[in-house]
C-alpha cells in the first residue's frame, strides 16, 4: 500500500531527518490512540496489554481489542512505502511513559509522541545555549496535564506534586504485547541493524532451503539476538529457565523459540490523534484525613477521572463528535496548614497512640474548621489554592476563557462544608453576635432592679449593634474583594455533611422551594448532593428547603449499566412506605405541616438510610411503637406524635419556631431535585458499607456515569 510521496514528516528538516522511505518490515496500522483502544491511555489503570496463546497456530497473539485499530475513520496502514531497509521515521518511533507502581509501559496518543521525537531529534548534537531555549519551550502531554522533560526523559504534572513518571523511546518492540525495548539495547541493536542491512530489501526469500539459518548475532550480558533475516529478529534469555523453556517449548510443537522483535510501533503516530479541547473544567475537593495520606486526592481524582474515560469509551463511542471534553484536577488544601503546630500531639496520651495518631490527622480536622482560631486560616488556604490553579490552568489554555469553558466543582465531606462557605461568603460573625446578643437578654431578665444596671445592659446592646453592623459592613467588603475569580456552574457534593452544617448555623425552611434558600443561584447555579444510604457523615439537603420532603424520598441514582434510563428531570417524586397512605393530604395541608416542622437532620438522616420496602415497613413500624404505641400508619397519627416531640423541645426552638409560624408556603415541589442516593449493593453486609462507604464515590461506576451525563447533558438524551 503506497502513501503519497508529498506528505511530509512532522520533524522534516531536523537533523536530515527522512521523511519519504519507510522503514517497518511489518504490516500495521496508522490508528488514533486517542480514544484509546485500552480502559485509559494516559492514566493508571489495570494493565491493558493482554498476552494470549493461540495454540493452534502455536504463535503468540493479542486479543482482539489489541488487533482491532481503535478508532472508527481512515486507516493507513504500515505496509512499507518502500521495501528496503531505511532509518525509521518519527511516525514510526513511540514513546511511552511508566508511573511508579506501573507494570508496563504506555504509550503516548500520536499527537504528543510526534512532538516529543520532534523535540528529542533538535535537540542532538546541539550546543547548551541551544538547550536553555529549548527548555523553556514547554511540551504539554496527556491531555495537557503533564509536561515532559525531553532530555532527562521525566513527565511531570503541572497542577500538582508527585506522580512523575519516567519516559522510555520505543523504536525496538517484543512481539507479543508491545512493549518497548530498554533504550540502551534498542540504541545497539538499531546502530547494527542499519549499519549491516541499510538499503537491504525486505521480505527477501531464504537462500536456502530448510530450516532458517543465523545470519547475525549479538550478545548481551543476558542476553543475545539472532536476526534470522532482514526483517526477522528474534530475542533469547541467556538464563537457565528460558533454556528449559525453549526445549520443552520445542517438544510441544512451537516452531520457534525466544520472542520475536518488532522494528517501529505498530500504529503510525498522527498529528491528529488527540482529544478535544477542554469545555468543562472540575476541580475536585478532598475532605479530613489527608494529613494523614498526603497525595491521596490525587489519587482519587484519578481514579474518577479513569472511571468517566472508562464509561465514555464503552458507553458512548461517538462522544468526541460533541466536541466537548471536562477534566478534573485534585485540590489540596489540608497539608501546607500549620493550625496549631505540633500542641494536639504533644498532649496526646501514649496509650493506643496509633489510633489517636489516626484521628490526629483525620477527625481533628472538623473540630478545627469549627474553632474560630482555625477556620479562617482553612477557608483561606482553599480559596487560595483554587484560585491559583484558575489562574494558571488559563495562562497555559487561553482558549478556555474565549470559547467560554465552565468551571464546576466536585467536594467531599468537609471539603464541600469550606467550598459551600467560600461560595456564599458565610461568616460565623452574625452567630457570635446573636450568642451575646442572647447572653445580655437573658441578663436583663434576671437583672435586679437596679436602673442603673439596666442601663449598663441597654449600653451593652448598643454597642454590641454598632459593632455588628461594623463588622458585616467590613465582611460584604471582603466578600466582593476575596471571592472565587471564576463563575460556578455546578457543586457535586459526594458524602457531605453540609446539611447538618446549615441546621446548626440556623437555617430552616421557609417553604419558597427554591436553591436560593440556601446557596444563591448567582454564587452557583446548580448544586447536587450525592450520597451513598450507609454513609454516616452524608445527610439530605432538601428537608432544609421544604420541610415535607423529609418525607419524601431522593432520587436514586441510575446503574451504569442499565437500559432505558428516565432522565432525571421526568423521574416522579415519591413519598416514603410509612407517609404513602396520606402523600395526597401534603399538598392540601402544607400550611399545617409547615408548623408540624421535623428538624430537617434527623429526618433526613433516618429517611437516607431507608429507602427498600423491607426497610420501609421498619421506618413505619418504629413510628407507629415509637411515638403513639398503635400500629396505626397513618399520616395523620404520625405527624400529631411528631408534633409532641417538637412541644417538648419549643423551649430550645422559640426563635425560630415563631419565624415559621409567619412564613407561608409558596410552593409545594422543589425548583429541582437536589438529593441524589447510590443504590445499594446485593449481598453486601450493611456493618461492612458503614465502614466503607463514605470513601466509596471515587471508584464508583454509577456516580461516574451521574457525573458524565451532568456535565454533558446531551449523553442523557441519548
Amino acid at each position: 500500500m503506497m502513501r503519497d510521496l508529498g506528505v511530509a514528516s512532522p520533524c522534516d528538516g531536523i537533523n536530515g531527518s527522512p521523511s519519504r522511505h519507510h522503514s517497518s518490515s511489518r504490516p500495521g496500522s496508522t490508528d488514533r490512540l486517542y480514544p484509546s483502544l485500552f480502559p485509559s491511555d494516559d492514566e493508571d489503570d489495570e494493565p491493558y496489554y493482554s498476552k494470549d496463546s493461540d495454540s493452534a497456530s502455536g504463535t503468540s497473539v493479542t486479543s482482539e481489542a489489541r488487533s482491532t485499530p481503535p478508532l472508527v475513520g481512515s486507516r493507513r496502514h504500515l505496509h512499507s512505502q518502500y521495501e528496503f531497509v531505511n532509518h525509521l521515521r518519527p511516525e514510526e518511533v513511540r514513546w511511552f511513559y511508566k508511573q511508579v507502581g506501573d507494570k508496563e509501559w504506555r504509550p503516548f496518543i500520536g499527537y504528543d509522541s510526534l512532538r516529543i521525537e520532534c523535540r528529542f531529534r533538535a535537540m542532538q548534537n546541539i550546543t547548551e545555549d541551544e538547550k536553555t531555549m529549548f527548555e523553556k519551550d514547554i511540551i504539554t502531554v496527556r491531555g495537557g496535564l503533564y509536561e515532559v522533560d525531553v532530555d532527562m526523559k521525566k513527565c511531570t504534572p503541572i497542577y500538582w506534586s508527585e506522580d512523575v513518571a519516567d519516559m522510555r523511546r520505543g523504536t525496538w518492540f517484543y512481539d507479543d504485547y508491545w512493549q518497548p525495548l530498554e533504550d540502551e539495547y534498542a540504541q545497539e541493536i538499531e546502530s547494527i541493524h542499519i549499519s549491516k542491512y541499510m538499503g537491504h530489501k525486505l521480505d527477501q526469500p531464504p537462500t536456502t532451503k530448510g530450516k532458517k539459518q543465523v545470519i547475525q548475532r549479538k550478545n548481551f550480558p543476558e542476553f543475545y539476538v539472532d536476526w534470522n533475516a532482514v526483517d526477522e529478529i528474534y530475542i533469547f534469555s541467556e538464563s537457565a529457565s528460558s533454556k528449559i523453556f525453549r526445549s520443552v517449548s520445542n517438544k510441544i510443537g512451537i516452531p520457534k523459540g525466544g520472542k520475536r522483535l518488532r522494528r517501529g510501533y505498530r500504529y503510525e503516530a498522527v498529528m491528529d490523534d488527540k482529544p478535544p479541547d477542554i469545555s468543562h473544567l472540575l476541580f475536585v475537593i478532598h475532605g479530613i484525613g489527608q494529613k494523614m495520606e498526603t497525595g491521596n486526592i490525587i489519587s482519587r481524582c484519578r481514579d474518577l477521572r479513569n472511571q468517566v474515560k472508562i464509561l465514555k469509551q464503552k458507553l458512548f463511542p461517538n462522544f468526541d463528535e460533541l466536541n466537548q471534553r471536562a477534566e478534573f484536577l485534585p485540590v489540596e488544601w489540608r497539608t501546607r496548614l500549620k493550625l496549631d503546630g505540633d500542641t494536639v500531639d504533644s498532649i496526646t496520651p501514649h496509650k493506643l497512640r496509633g489510633i489517636r495518631t489516626v484521628l490526629n490527622s483525620s477527625a481533628m480536622d472538623i473540630l478545627y474548621y469549627t474553632s474560630p482560631l482555625y477556620r479562617s486560616e482553612i477557608t483561606h488556604s482553599l480559596q487560595s489554592e483554587l484560585n491559583r490553579l484558575h489562574e494558571m490552568f488559563c495562562k497555559r489554555n487561553p482558549y478556555f476563557l474565549a470559547n467560554g469553558g465552565k468551571v464546576s466543582i466536585i467536594a467531599h465531606s468537609l471539603g464541600s462544608v469550606i467550598t459551600y462557605d467560600i461560595i456564599t461568603g458565610w461568616n460565623p460573625i452574625q452567630m457570635y453576635d446573636q450568642f451575646v446578643t442572647s447572653v445580655i437578654n437573658t441578663e436583663e431578665q434576671t437583672a435586679s432592679t437596679s436602673s442603673e444596671i439596666r442601663d449598663e445592659l441597654k449600653e451593652a446592646k448598643r454597642r454590641v449593634n454598632e459593632l455588628e453592623s461594623l463588622l458585616m459592613t467590613v465582611h460584604e467588603k471582603q466578600k466582593t474583594e476575596t471571592t472565587l475569580n471564576f463563575q460556578l456552574e455546578n457543586l457535586f457534593c459526594l458524602g457531605s455533611p453540609l446539611a447538618v452544617f446549615l441546621a446548626l448555623r440556623g437555617v430552616r425552611p421557609k417553604g419558597k422551594g427554591t436553591l436560593d434558600h440556601i446557596l444563591p443561584s448567582s454564587a452557583c447555579k446548580r448544586l447536587y448532593n450525592i450520597y451513598h444510604p450507609y454513609d454516616p457523615v452524608a445527610y439530605r439537603l432538601e428537608p432544609l428547603i421544604l420541610k415535607h420532603y423529609s418525607t419524601i424520598a431522593p432520587l436514586c441514582i441510575h446503574k451504569h449499566d442499565a437500559g432505558n434510563k428516565q432522565p432525571y428531570g421526568q423521574m416522579k417524586t415519591e413519598a416514603y412506605a410509612a407517609f404513602q397512605g396520606s402523600s395526597e393530604r401534603l399538598s392540601d395541608r402544607a400550611d399545617q405541616s409547615d408548623r408540624e416542622f421535623v428538624d430537617s437532620t434527623e429526618m433526613a438522616s433516618n429517611s437516607s438510610q431507608d429507602t427498600s420496602p423491607a426497610r420501609n415497613q421498619g421506618f413505619s413500624s418504629f413510628f407507629s411503637g415509637m411515638f403513639s404505641r398503635k400500629n396505626d400508619v397513618n399520616l395523620t397519627a404520625e405527624l400529631k406524635s411528631i408534633k409532641r416531640l417538637e412541644k417538648d423541645a419549643a423551649a430550645i426552638e422559640k426563635s425560630h419556631t415563631s419565624e415559621l409560624m409567619e412564613e407561608d408556603i409558596d410552593q409545594t415541589d422543589l425548583e429541582y431535585r437536589i438529593d441524589f442516593q447510590l443504590r445499594e449493593g446485593g449481598f453486601v453486609s450493611s456493618y461492612l458499607s458503614l465502614l466503607t462507604s463514605h470513601t466509596s464515590y471515587w471508584k464508583d461506576s454509577d456516580v461516574a456515569y451521574f457525573l458524565l451525563t451532568h456535565l454533558h447533558p446531551a449523553l442523557e438524551a441519548s
